[in-house]
C-alpha cells in the first residue's frame, strides 16, 4: 500500500513534466525525492518516538518500521530511474564528487534493502547486520541533509528549507531518545537502523 501510495504520489508529476528535456526530468528528480523523504523520516524516527513517548501507535509503528523503509526504497528506485534516464539521455551533471556521494547513498541502500528481506539477512550475523543498517542510516541522513543544505545555502525555495528542518528535527529527536537517562523502551534496542531486523518479523 505504501509502495502503491508513492508510486501514486510521483506519478501526479509526470503530466507537468517533459521527459525529453533536462530541465523536465530534473523535476521528476527531485519530485521522487521529495516523496520518498517523508518515509525516510519515519522510519528514523521510529525508534525514538517509541522511547520518548510509548503506547500502542508508536509501538505499532516500530513494529512495522521495516515495511516503512522499504517503502522509502521503493520511492528512491523511482528517484534512481529517473537519474539513469537523464544520465542516458543527456549525461552526467554532476561533479566528481556529488557523483560518489550519490554513489555511496545507493550502495548502502541497496545492502538495506536486500538485507531487509530474511533471505539476506541470514547471510550476515547479527552484530553485522547492526553495523550495516547503523551505517547506512547515517550515511543516508548525512547525505539528504548535506544536500539540501546545499540547496539552502544557494537561496533554495520553502520546500529545501522544509526538508533541511525536517532532517535536523528527526536528528535530535534520536539525540534526545539517546540521551535520556532510564526511558529507553525495550523494544527499540534497535534504534538505529532504519528499519526492524526481519529475523524478528512475523
Amino acid at each position: 500500500m505504501l509502495a502503491f501510495a508513492i508510486s501514486a504520489a510521483i506519478s501526479l508529476g509526470l503530466p507537468a513534466a517533459n521527459l525529453h528535456s533536462a530541465h523536465g526530468l530534473e523535476h521528476m528528480i527531485l519530485r521522487s525525492v521529495r516523496c520518498a523523504l517523508p518515509l525516510f523520516l519515519v522510519a528514523f524516527t521510529a525508534s525514538s518516538l517509541a522511547t520518548l513517548w510509548p503506547g500502542p501507535s508508536t509501538r505499532w509503528l516500530l513494529s512495522n518500521r521495516r515495511y516503512v523503509g522499504l517503502a522509502f526504497a521503493f520511492g528512491m528506485a523511482w528517484h534512481f530511474t529517473f537519474v539513469g534516464y537523464s544520465i542516458f539521455l543527456f549525461g552526467n551533471p554532476l561533479n566528481a564528487r556529488a557523483t560518489a556521494l550519490d554513489a555511496t547513498g545507493l550502495v548502502f541502500l541497496l545492502l538495506m534493502t536486500l538485507t531487509s528481506f530474511r533471505w539476506g539477512a541470514r547471510r550476515l550475523s547479527p552484530a553485522n547486520w547492526r553495523r550495516l543498517h547503523k551505517t547506512g542510516v547515517y550515511v543516508i541522513w548525512f547525505l539528504a541533509t548535506y544536500i539540501y543544505l546545499g540547496n539552502v545555502r544557494g537561496g533554495g525555495d520553502r520546500l529545501h528549507y522544509a526538508g533541511l528542518s525536517l532532517l535536523l528535527a528527526a536528528w535530535l529527536l534520536r539525540v534526545t531518545a539517546w540521551i535520556k537517562p532510564g526511558l529507553r523502551y525495550p523494544a527499540a534496542r534497535d534504534s538505529t537502523t532504519l528499519s526492524g531486523s526481519p529475523r524478528s518479523s512475523r
